[in-house]
């Protein structure tokens, strides 16, 4: 049986304006590492996966940073297309149904192109401990991360500690992000760990989850088969993205489908989903900030700074604050109100002179 990857990388990244903006938007960024998000999310488990079966699914808006920046080595028809966002329980549907028709049944590891991980070692041995656990039977497997803190960017993942099989454990429950104190309560209860969005199973195994839970999405699986490698292609997929609600494969499958497995890992995670998490994950200098790019500084703590330009970005005597230069967007602003710049973003949209900042 074949193991097949597809990487997740079809977001804009809103919450990461402005840095992430939609010319170019964090997956085709380096904002950690060596390389781009992809690239990184694919040199993580290169050593697991064939380069023909490692798959990528985007916006088609999207195709063109995707053939000219994702790894040569792979093959640029794994690059898979959706005409407009339905969350993931759709993009995951679509992504399958492809896979299948290239490729046949199989393995199917999923992950995102926009996390952090600090151990490529542990991610490949949980990686490969779920694909045996998928391989054993009707088994939805998803990876849990030991939790550090009590985050309230995450969800949690309840499981059944008194684990009857040394490979896996039972998921009792999933969490929604939680507020501060539910997040302590959480953590206090040794419970819980966090929701990696990380899933593993076989090709028959989602399809059958999908026809048991979601049958509105289910319902164009032979229209969407059928239509693949045809001229047809483009214009059915989009017809019927333009008849699916958007929903997520947590809250369409996961918290409703029996005997999900989970393989517990303590690597160093993070799902950067925000401006916030982008800082955090970077060393803090001696004064407690994160200064990225061409900056000088005096008198100043406790602040991030971020400057993707060819000026030079001079502060002095501040503590507490960001600033932001990118994109012809400078942003100044008190640390605590760091995540209410997607609010400003919003804004944004609304108004077609400013859609060239975004």
């Amino acid at each position: 049986m074949e193991n097949f990857l597809l990487i997740l990388a079809g977001g804009k990244g809103k919450r990461l304006w402005p840095i992430s903006t939609d010319k170019l938007p964090k997956q085709f960024i380096n904002l950690f590492g060596n390389e781009i998000m992809i690239n990184e999310t694919i040199r993580r488990v290169e050593k697991i996966f064939k380069y023909e079966n490692i798959f990528v699914i985007i916006n088609e808006e999207q195709y063109e940073l995707a053939e000219r920046y994702i790894d040569i080595k792979i093959p640029r028809e794994n690059i898979i297309t959706e005409p407009k966002a339905r969350n993931t329980a759709m993009c995951i549907f679509l992504a399958t149904l492809k896979i299948k028709k290239k490729k046949g049944d199989g393995v199917i590891s999923i992950l995102s192109s926009d996390h952090y991980i600090e151990d490529n070692n542990k991610l490949q041995k949980a990686l490969l401990n779920a694909i045996e656990v998928a391989k054993s039977g009707e088994n939805l497997v998803t990876i849990g991360i030991t939790p550090t803190y009590p985050a309230t960017g995450f969800g949690y993942i309840k499981y059944d500690k008194y684990k009857d099989n040394i490979d896996y454990y039972l998921v009792n429950e999933f969490k929604e992000k939680p507020n501060y104190e539910k997040a302590v309560e959480f953590i206090n209860s040794n419970e819980y760990v966090w929701n990696s969005g990380m899933f593993v199973w076989k090709t028959e195994t989602i399809l059958l989850n999908f026809e048991r839970h979601l049958p509105n999405i289910y319902k164009f699986n032979h229209i969407l088969y059928n239509a693949m490698q045809s001229a047809e292609e483009s214009k059915i997929v989009k017809e019927v993205y333009g008849m699916v609600e958007p929903i997520s494969i947590d809250k369409g499958i996961l918290e409703k489908a029996d005997s999900i497995k989970m393989i517990k890992a303590d690597f160093k995670w993070m799902d950067l989903g925000s401006i916030k998490d982008f800082f955090e994950m970077h060393p803090k200098d001696d004064n407690s900030n994160v200064l990225l790019g061409n900056s000088i500084t005096n008198d100043v703590s406790c602040s991030y700074i971020y400057n993707n330009t060819d000026d030079l970005l001079v502060a002095i005597g501040i503590n507490n604050l960001s600033i932001i230069k990118n994109n012809n967007v400078c942003i100044v602003c008190n640390n605590k109100n760091i995540n209410e710049i997607s609010k400003i973003y919003e804004k944004l949209e609304n108004k077609e002179i400013y859609k060239k900042f975004m």
